[in-house]
Parts: C-alpha cells; structure tokens; sequence
C-alpha cells in the first residue's frame, strides 16, 4: 500500500477510497506502529466516516469483517500488541454509532436497531472483560483500551435505542471492571469513564437514585495495607469526583449524589 497516497488522501476532504484501502485500514486498525495505527489509519477511519469519503458498501464491509472476526474480543485472553486491536476496534465502533445516529450523514442508519443494540451490549461486554489496563506504552503508544471502550459508550448511551436494560448492565459491567483493575489509572481513564455518566444523566437514562445506590456497593477499604486495594479506591474517587464537576457544571448534579460523594469520599478520605 502506498502510504504517501493514503496520506494525501487524508488532508484532501475530497477525495475518496478505493476497497483496497478501505480493506488496508481494516487490516492494521491494531498495527503495532502508532504512526501507522494513530496518525493515519485511525485519523484516515474519522476522515472517512465525518467527511463522507466512504461508500456505503464499504462501511457495511467493515461492520461486517468486525462482527465476522469478533475483533472487540481478539485474543482476549492476550495483553500489549493484541490490545491494540480491540482497543482500536472501540474506536471505530464509535465512529459507526456517531454516524449511524447522525441523520445528515450518509450512513444513517446502516444499522438496524437489533443491531445496533448489540452493538451497545457487545462493548458493554467488552468493558467488564478486558484486563489489559495500560494507557500510553513506551512500545506501542497509546494502547488506552478503557478509555476508548468509554468514548464509544458515551456516544452509545445517548442513543435511542441504549435502554434502561443496557445502563444496569453498564453499572454492573464498570463495577466488575472497577473491582479487577490491576493499576492506578495515571493517563485519563476513569475521565473518560465519567463522560458515559454524564451522558447518561443529560439523556435521563440514568438517574440519581440507581447512581447513588452503585456507589453504595463498592466496599473498597482505603485504609487497607493492600496496595491493589487503595489503587482501585482511588480509581473509583476520581471518578466519582470527575462525574462531580461534571454534573454540577451543567445543572444536574442531585442533592443525594452530593451527599454521598462529599461525605463518603472528599472528608472522610
């Protein structure tokens, strides 16, 4: 493939992309080159979808080959490079949902609402099963599969067909995630994580009493001399506290779901 094209490609909103490289970028949205898998492929995937550059056809082959080889559960078992490709995949799934609901795009609604719901209910899965927690990797760059799993739920749970079903199962799946991390989150994670609450909140999807109930079910001892057991206790109050600012930034911040983040997390800890 020659990048050089691809790559004018890119910087040209007029231009359009052949199967060919349409089927490239498919085959290294987990390349383990950042310059490759950020800066053009991933770049070149929103270019296509934001700026129509895509056929029809082409995107239904993509969502088609993602589904087909179940990319959001590659080798799931697997950490570092494999990562990438789940990771990444997140991303283009979100490009999809954005458009998909878009209705001034030309790929409105290339999904069906069965579809699209399992869609929501596969990165729900996704979420509560990844284990790889990195964010930026000296070797492979931005990995950020938690932070990418999120920006594509935040997009999701705005949506008309994410349902009440699909936000329990959210709240589950981040409380198992939230349970089984194995690090400090220290490149934006649990920031990105919060912006699917907020949205959430903004959409009346979720609301204050099943939010302040989720809270009440972490038993996280911060004072516990295991280090693992601080980390995640520190991960769910930033969260909390991002969900916080977020909230009270735009009105929506419940009387009860401040109680209990300054009680519970800002004075006694």
């Amino acid at each position: 493939m020659d990048l050089e094209i691809l790559k004018r490609k890119l910087s040209n909103s007029q231009s359009q992309y052949s199967n060919e490289e349409v089927n490239w970028f498919f085959e290294n949205i987990g390349n383990s080159k950042s310059e490759i898998r950020d800066d053009l492929v991933c770049n070149s995937l929103g270019a296509g979808f934001f700026e129509g550059k895509f056929t029809k056809k082409q995107v239904v082959f993509l969502i088609n080959e993602i589904e087909e080889r179940n990319l959001l559960f590659y080798c799931i078992k697997e950490s570092g490079e494999a990562t990438l490709t789940r990771s990444f995949t997140c991303l283009l799934w979100d490009l999809i949902i954005r458009t998909n609901n878009d209705k001034h795009s030309r790929y409105y609604q290339v999904l069906n609402k069965n579809e699209e719901q399992q869609v929501f209910k596969n990165l729900i899965n996704y979420l509560a099963n990844e284990h790889d927690f990195t964010g930026f990797s000296k070797k492979y760059g931005w990995i950020h599969a938690i932070a990418h799993c999120s920006d594509a739920l935040a997009d999701s749970v705005i949506c008309d067909d994410f349902d009440h079903k699909m936000v329990n199962a959210f709240l589950l799946a981040v409380k198992e995630m939230l349970n089984k991390v194995d690090r400090r989150f220290i490149d934006g994670e649990e920031y990105r994580l919060a912006d699917v609450f907020v949205n959430g909140f903004k959409a009346n999807k979720i609301n204050s009493d099943n939010f302040a109930n989720w809270i009440k079910s972490f038993a996280f001892d911060p004072y516990s001399d295991e280090l693992l057991e601080y980390y995640r206790f520190n991960n769910l109050k930033s969260l909390l506290q991002d969900i916080y600012v977020k909230l009270n930034s735009i009105s929506l911040l419940d009387l009860n779901v401040k109680e209990i983040v300054e009680k519970k997390f800002n004075s006694e800890y």
